[in-house]
């Protein structure tokens, strides 16, 4: 990976803190060997599974983590294969913090008497090469022989290095404080979240917000006074409840003790033991009240989420009030676990409304399709290592972006977690192509996890532009007809690619041919009028089209001539282009289910699924070979 970029003076921060947390470095941390990522104020992570993220949230909380992980030898990256780590090996966990201005963009120097400088002092604060101000905080995982086992260390980095040496950056002598680092504690909200657990937990965020209420003693006192009187009301008054007492007054004869008392308390007693038994409960408009625990999973998820944005903000408010500063990082895996899609959708504002940084991973398109370009960070394996992409959006034109986002991301948000993308033009293709897929691999596209994709008109260079930052294999089926093939050709020289005939993943129909056009000059015809007979519920439906159409007008002024050589083909030709929707997939079953099956893939659908099945070390299905 090359030098990082510094993206920091394009980026924008939230203010209130004074700080962001630019940049983390993370190796030999579990499949993280060496990887790189800038933070943005809200930055969201997408891959497949196991691809890493969940591994870079662990690295992150490990290293700054408010109640911070335990790390041990499970935790050390093994190399291929390695049964065991070596002892010489260390997890390092860089983070580099730079001070942010009014406006939310980095500036170049902690302000003179800032809560920072006098939190981090002249030990935790350094200069860069350009003597710009910043804060490194490094935590390493190293075996020692001392104690028979690994420790973690944390210490201020004296200088942030080049990414190609960054594990060789001197460190200072004395180790990091629990102070110098609780103001900036990363919380981290894992995909398992539960409001109804929470609030049975000791040290969730809804325990920490309730313990105490803010209450004067006095008031205290009159309270409690009060629950003692409700608590005597309800023992008196219940026959089960001093039952119940009567009998655990034997206690006093098991217990050694000079003297004994049982008190029945079906009501707390004390102020600070109400939290332990608080519930919540919600109700949609018209329907009785519930608690949390007889709701779904999504509304419980959810909630442990706002409660965590009350948490930060009032965690903010409260350190403000006390001329302090606090600067709030919210890890949060999988937000959209267990919501519908349109509430995916909704999450993303309420994220945003979270006080402070927030790393987000998510397998959701619905919510990834909503983040601006410049916050996604692509996490995908390569030779078994996690590699870790971002897109440099900064040599695009306005509309070249304004396309991304619109015609891409918001809309086909899937193909950032896609093995591979296959472009096309046009509604035949897109409802074919997967058909003659499934039956070439012997599975559907979707098992296999690739997209295919219908371009907006011809316009591949977003999608193509995309894919190669993403480092997503990408490949274009291509129809022959001049206008589309000449957009085909400035859209790949535009994306730094060959020509269509130079480049390997892209495959263009012969001879100027459409999609059904080229069915048809294949000898594809007995099978197009089987299905179309079939979809017409009649006969040699041909037939009939051909006498009652011939000689009249079609698109753009042409003439139907279904009487010389090669009319039936033309007829079939405009039949199937008069109904691309209704016709595609009935033809592409037909042609697929063939006996033959050297005839049950069209030679250039072959060929694509050929070069994208030997890209990705996929078989072609025995049935078929």
């Amino acid at each position: 990976m090359a030098d990082r970029i510094d993206t920091t003076t394009m980026t924008t921060y939230g203010p209130a803190s004074g700080i962001a947390i630019v940049a983390a470095r993370v190796r030999d941390f579990r499949s993280l060997a060496d990887i790189e990522v800038d933070l943005n104020d809200m930055t969201v992570l997408i891959g497949a599974n196991n691809a890493g993220k969940t591994s870079f949230l662990d690295a992150l909380f490990a290293a700054i983590g408010a109640g911070r992980k335990t790390l041990g030898t499970d935790d050390v990256r093994l190399a291929a294969g390695e049964a065991v780590a070596p002892k010489t090996r260390e997890v390092i966990v860089d983070v580099m913090i730079r001070p942010v201005g009014a406006d939310g963009k980095v500036i170049d120097s902690y302000p003179a008497g800032s809560y920072w400088t006098n939190l981090w002092g002249t030990t935790g604060i350094a200069t860069d090469d350009a003597l710009n101000d910043f804060t490194g905080i490094r935590t390493t995982l190293k075996w020692s022989d001392l104690r028979g086992e690994h420790v973690v260390e944390r210490r201020f980095l004296k200088v942030w290095k080049p990414f190609a040496d960054w594990a060789t950056a001197a460190v200072q002598d004395r180790a990091v404080s629990a102070a110098q680092l609780e103001p900036l504690a990363l919380h981290y909200v894992d995909a398992k979240r539960d409001l109804e657990e929470d609030l049975r937990k000791p040290g969730s965020f809804w325990r920490r917000l309730t313990e105490d209420l803010g209450l004067s003693a006095a008031e205290i006192e009159e309270m409690e006074k009060t629950l003692s009187g409700i608590n005597e009301q309800i023992v008196a008054k219940s026959e089960i409840l001093k039952h119940l007492k009567d009998n655990l007054i034997g206690l006093q004869s098991v217990v050694a003790s000079d003297s004994g008392a049982v008190e029945v308390s079906p009501v707390a007693r004390k102020l600070r033991d109400l939290s332990k038994g608080v519930d919540v409960s919600f109700n949609t408009a018209g329907a009785q009240s519930f608690p949390l625990a007889r709701h779904g999973m999504g509304t419980r998820s959810l909630a442990s989420l706002l409660v965590f944005r009350a948490y930060a903000s009032w965690r903010g408010k409260k350190a403000t009030e006390g001329g302090d500063s606090v600067h709030s990082v919210l890890a949060l895996e999988e937000p959209e676990s267990h919501l519908h899609p349109q509430a995916q959708r909704a999450l993303f504002g309420h994220i945003k409304q979270v006080t402070g940084q927030r790393i987000v991973s998510t397998h959701s398109p619905y919510f990834a399709g909503q983040a601006p370009l410049e916050d996604l960070r692509l996490f995908c394996k390569s030779k078994g290592d996690t590699v870790v992409t971002k897109l440099d959006t900064s040599q695009l034109k306005a509309d070249d972006l304004r396309k991304l986002q619109d015609t891409v991301v918001d809309t086909r948000g899937d193909i950032l977690f896609s093995r591979g993308v296959v472009l096309f033009e046009g509604q035949t293709e897109e409802q074919a192509l997967p058909i003659y897929a499934s039956k070439y691999w012997g599975a559907s596209i979707h098992e296999l996890g690739f997209c295919f994709v219908r371009v907006n008109g011809t316009d591949y260079f977003p999608f193509i532009w995309l894919l190669k930052a993403l480092r997503i294999p990408w490949y274009v089926f291509a129809d022959a007809e001049p206008g589309p093939l000449a957009k085909l050709e400035a859209d790949l020289k535009r994306a730094g690619e060959p020509v269509s005939g130079k480049c390997p993943n892209v495959v263009v129909l012969p001879s100027g041919n459409g999609f059904e056009g080229q069915l048809l000059a294949e000898g594809y015809l007995p099978e197009i009028e089987a299905a179309i007979d079939q979809a017409e519920g009649q006969a040699k439906f041909l037939d009939d089209y051909m006498a009652t159409l011939d000689g009249k007008p079609k698109k753009k002024g042409a003439v139907r001539d279904y009487k010389t050589a090669g009319a039936r083909e033309r007829a079939a030709g405009d039949y199937l282009s008069e109904n691309k929707t209704r016709m595609a997939k009935p033809v592409a079953v037909a042609i697929s289910s063939l006996a033959d099956t050297k005839r049950c893939f069209p030679k250039a659908i072959e060929q694509m699924l050929a070069i994208v099945g030997k890209a990705n070390g996929l078989d072609k299905a025995k049935d078929v070979t």
